[in-house]
């Protein structure tokens, strides 16, 4: 396997293990992790544009993170560790 052929094997694992971790949130809180991470936009700007208060925004973006992040964890977990 070449160098390159190694990288880009990485990568589309990275990006199946985002998609496996997104799978697990729901529309709104995907597309509020999105506008979050991807377009830089603050919990103001994301309310403004979905038409919900700044304070719905935020909890909506912690509860997306939160779940993200769990997601990304349990597949890096050992199947060992499951009991």
């Amino acid at each position: 396997m070449t160098r390159d052929s190694a990288r880009t094997s990485a990568s589309a694992n990275e990006i199946a293990r985002v998609e496996r971790a997104a799978a697990c949130l729901s529309p709104i809180e995907r597309e509020i992790l999105i506008l979050s991470a991807a377009h830089k936009l603050d919990c103001l700007e994301i309310a403004r544009r979905l038409g919900l208060s700044r304070i719905r925004a935020e909890r909506i973006l912690a509860r997306a993170l939160c779940k993200f992040d769990r997601a990304v964890e349990r597949q890096e977990q050992p199947w060992w560790r499951l009991w």
